[in-house]
């Protein structure tokens, strides 16, 4: 597993506006510049919140990007709780 290159994606696109654009167009595309295991490819591609964060994904990294992604505060939580729909 490599965290870090998850977070400094998360980052990326959190922070900087052409990466956000660029992975908001094509996810696969940017996600191709990161050394990520298939896993932590899968969970990014498909939002997969429960997942990133029991990898150890930071939840200051992980809320602004799923505000990007257009997901509710209590969505967010709950997907943190348990198994949600993200």
């Amino acid at each position: 597993m490599s965290l870090y290159q998850v977070q400094k994606l998360i980052q990326k696109v959190n922070r900087d506006e052409k990466s956000r654009a660029n992975f908001l167009a094509s996810n696969k595309n940017f996600i191709g510049q990161f050394e990520l295991t298939l896993k932590e490819k899968e969970a990014l591609i498909k939002l997969e919140i429960q997942v990133l964060y029991k990898m150890g994904v930071h939840p200051l990294l992980l809320r602004p990007f799923t505000i990007i992604h257009g997901i509710s505060e209590p969505d967010y939580l709950q997907s943190l709780k348990e198994k949600g729909k993200f």
